[in-house]
Parts: structure tokens; C-alpha cells; sequence
């Protein structure tokens, strides 16, 4: 087991030296002039990231075959999987709507997890609570995790869809620098649409991951702790979340005000995130 466990670190390092490749490509491509140099560079990133993502899926099965009987990092198995399910969105995103400049946005975020993922120190497992063991034993906490990183992977990408936004119309607005000048930016409808459409599919499968979450604490515990930190911005970065969605539908918000509304909802998903190790049960896991 501890071979299978080399090879997986060792492919996620090859995911993220493509990870770091398509980065590079995506900044020659936003210093390059208009031409075939550009459309070239672009090209490069979403092959690499597209290469990088195979990589990843093979790493992640192989770590998560080896998890519970080996020295692996919770936090490296988790980072792997939110970097592989960024890059899944991101190249779906990018077929649907080709929107280049988003590499910028969301290359960098895949290096960090990638990194995480490639060289996140392998503590020894200590023992689990009752609590988290019970979880352990459970498929359906593997089904938690999995949705609510996906859930949190569609957010990403209407976050780097709004900030991409964001200096678009800013660029537009001033008529100079490179994001006016460059015309690297897709329309700005096309930027709503790939954040709303982000949301659309983040959303359920966000809701999904917290009501059985919800549903095995309530088991465990006898109900949910809302002074749990993890537990409580989660539900307030879906609440947001809803918000940000039901605005759109009723109000017809879009653009600006979505793209800040939905940097909110982010920053408390990101809030809560790292509240795992003060959480009453997400730190009872091993690390």
C-alpha cells in the first residue's frame, strides 16, 4: 500500500507541473499581442490543465484506495479533490463558453490546491472519535464530502466568471490598459452566463451535501450545532447562496451586483472551510 500511496503523490506532482505549465501559457497569452501567438497560448493552457486533470483523477484514486490504511493526509486527500473537481468545471466551462482570460483566474487557484495536494505533509493517523469513526464506516459521509466539493467547485467558478466580470466592465468603463486594449475578455454576457449557470449546478449538490451532513449529526449528536463554526458558515454561505439566486430569478439581478454578492458567498465557504479544525466534528477526523 505504500507504493500505491508513492505513485499517487507522484502523479499529482505531474498534475501540477501541467497545472504550472497551463499558468505559464495563459500569461504569455495575456502578454502576447492579438494573434496566432495568443490563440496558441491559450490552446496550450487548456491542454495542459486538460493533462493535468488526468493526472489528478488517477492520483485521487489511488490515495483514496490507500486513505484509510495508510499515513495520508485528510487535508492532502481533500485538496486533490477540490483541484481535480475545479479543473473538471473549469474545462467544462471553457467548451461551453471559451472564455480564455478565465485561465488567469482560475489557473492560479488549481496550482495552490494542486500544490496542497503534492506536498502537504503525511502525518501519522491518529485515532479517530467515535463519532468520526461511525462516519468513517459510512458510504454516505464519502457521498457528503463529494457533494459538498462539488457544490464549492461551481462557486469557484462563478467567483473567477464574476471577477473576470468585475475587470471587464472596468476596463470597458476606462478604455485603457491591457483588459481593454487586449480584447482577451469574452462579452460580458458570456461571463454572467457561465457564473449563473455555475451556480445553477453548484447549488443543488451543495444542498445535497449539508442535508446529509445535517442528517448524520442530528443522528450522532441529536441535532445540529449552529455553534459549531464549520456547520454555521456553511449554512450562511448557502443562505447567500440562495439569495444570490433568487435575486436573479425575481429581481433580474445580474452582473455587478451578482458577481459581489456571489464573492460573499465565497468568502464564507472559504470562511467555513477553514474552520474544519476547530470544528466539533470535522476535526475529529484523522489528519
Amino acid at each position: 500500500m505504500d507504493s500505491l500511496l508513492s505513485f499517487s503523490i507522484l502523479w499529482s506532482r505531474v498534475a501540477l507541473g501541467l497545472y504550472l505549465a497551463g499558468l505559464a501559457a495563459a500569461v504569455v497569452a495575456a502578454l502576447a499581442g492579438e494573434g496566432e501567438t495568443r490563440r496558441t497560448a491559450f490552446g496550450l493552457t487548456r491542454a495542459a490543465v486538460a493533462a493535468g486533470f488526468l493526472f489528478q483523477f488517477v492520483s485521487q484514486v489511488e490515495m483514496l484506495a490507500g486513505f484509510r490504511v495508510g499515513p495520508v493526509s485528510f487535508f492532502r486527500v481533500v485538496a486533490g479533490l477540490l483541484a481535480f473537481i475545479v479543473a473538471a468545471f473549469f474545462l467544462m466551462v471553457y467548451r461551453a463558453y471559451s472564455p480564455r482570460a478565465l485561465s488567469l483566474v482560475i489557473s492560479p487557484l488549481i496550482c495552490v490546491l494542486a500544490a496542497a495536494a503534492a506536498f502537504a505533509p503525511d502525518w501519522e493517523h491518529s485515532a479517530p472519535t467515535p463519532a468520526a469513526a461511525a462516519l468513517l464506516d459510512n458510504g454516505w459521509i464519502d457521498i457528503h464530502i463529494a457533494l459538498i466539493l462539488l457544490g464549492y467547485a461551481g462557486l469557484v467558478v462563478a467567483v473567477a466568471s464574476g471577477v473576470t466580470y468585475l475587470a471587464a466592465q472596468r476596463g470597458l468603463k476606462s478604455k485603457s490598459g491591457p483588459i481593454a486594449s487586449a480584447r482577451m475578455l469574452p462579452p460580458l454576457e458570456t461571463l454572467d452566463a457561465a457564473a449563473y449557470r455555475a451556480l445553477l449546478v453548484g447549488f443543488p449538490l451543495l444542498t445535497a451535501g449539508l442535508a446529509i451532513g445535517a442528517y448524520w449529526e442530528n443522528s450522532l449528536y441529536g441535532g445540529v450545532s449552529l455553534s459549531d463554526p464549520t456547520v454555521l458558515l456553511a449554512l450562511l454561505a448557502w443562505a447567500v447562496y440562495l439569495v444570490l439566486l433568487f435575486a436573479r430569478w425575481s429581481a433580474g439581478w445580474r452582473g455587478r451586483r451578482s458577481a459581489y454578492l456571489t464573492l460573499v458567498c465565497f468568502g464564507l465557504a472559504l470562511a467555513g472551510w477553514l474552520a474544519n479544525g476547530v470544528s466539533r466534528l470535522h476535526a475529529g477526523f484523522p489528519r
